[in-house]
């Protein structure tokens, strides 16, 4: 049986040319959030490139493996290890090709009403290729009725229920999420005039990119080449929410 992996580090960066290295350094800034696996997925505006593994980020890609990840765009993730089975197709970001094209998600948390979703998705057709939550928000995401736009995404996530942070990049934008309480951190910065992502700020430090904000609680930020623009999709949502253990385990 599979066990929720609570805390990884999810990472992105969107329109800047060295895009896979940039990532590759964001995610070794947050190993500690997770040693099991590591994944980055570059967009060249038409096309993504994926490389997903077991193990530390310097095991993961070694040698000229980022050289092939091509493109401006860039999301990753390490995957925090706990006890319970690891296998290689739960490696994140995982991506899908679907009516709005591709799109691939990057994802920190869990979904407490996961196996609920998961009943409803294969019951109406959905076939699951991993385990983990991130390919039901995909599949929520990815319906053939949901509608090409940011709608379809504020109705997937507002399905979702639990703790979570999310980095996603489809061929045009790179789309940051973070749960309408706030368990989960995820921070703004900018490097070169780029913005990045990340779930902490310890990243943005060793790449030498600017913080500038977080992320608010329930908050969608989009990024495109015409810059960034913020949906609040929890507008009713008030109370917020931080787990303690970002602060006295993680935090750096």
């Amino acid at each position: 049986q599979d066990y929720p992996k609570h805390y990884c580090g999810v990472f992105g960066v969107f329109g800047h040319p060295n895009a896979a290295e940039i990532s590759y350094y964001g995610l070794y800034a947050l190993q500690h959030r997770g040693q099991e696996s590591a994944g980055i997925v570059t967009c060249d505006g038409k096309d993504f490139y994926s490389h997903r593994d077991m193990g530390l980020v310097p095991q993961v890609f070694k040698g000229n493996v980022l050289t092939g990840l091509k493109g401006n765009n860039a999301i990753g993730h390490t995957r925090y290890s706990t006890t319970g089975s690891s296998h290689v197709q739960n490696v994140q970001p995982l991506i899908v090709d679907c009516n709005q094209g591709n799109i691939a998600i990057a994802h920190n948390g869990n979904l407490t009403n996961a196996a609920e979703l998961r009943d409803e998705l294969e019951a109406g057709g959905n076939i699951f290729q991993t385990t983990v939550d991130s390919e039901i928000i995909l599949h929520l995401i990815a319906r053939p009725s949901a509608s090409p736009d940011a709608n379809s995404l504020l109705d997937a996530i507002r399905r979702i229920q639990g703790a979570y942070s999310l980095v996603m990049l489809t061929e045009k934008e790179m789309i940051g999420v973070r749960d309408p309480h706030g368990f989960r951190p995820l921070s703004l910065g900018k490097l070169d005039g780029k913005w990045v992502l990340s779930s902490e700020t310890c990243a943005f430090d060793l790449i030498k990119a600017e913080f500038v904000r977080d992320v608010r609680p329930g908050e969608v930020v989009i990024i495109d080449e015409n810059g960034l623009r913020s949906i609040d999709a929890f507008p009713e949502q008030k109370k917020r929410s931080f787990c303690i253990f970002e602060y006295v385990y993680f935090a750096r």
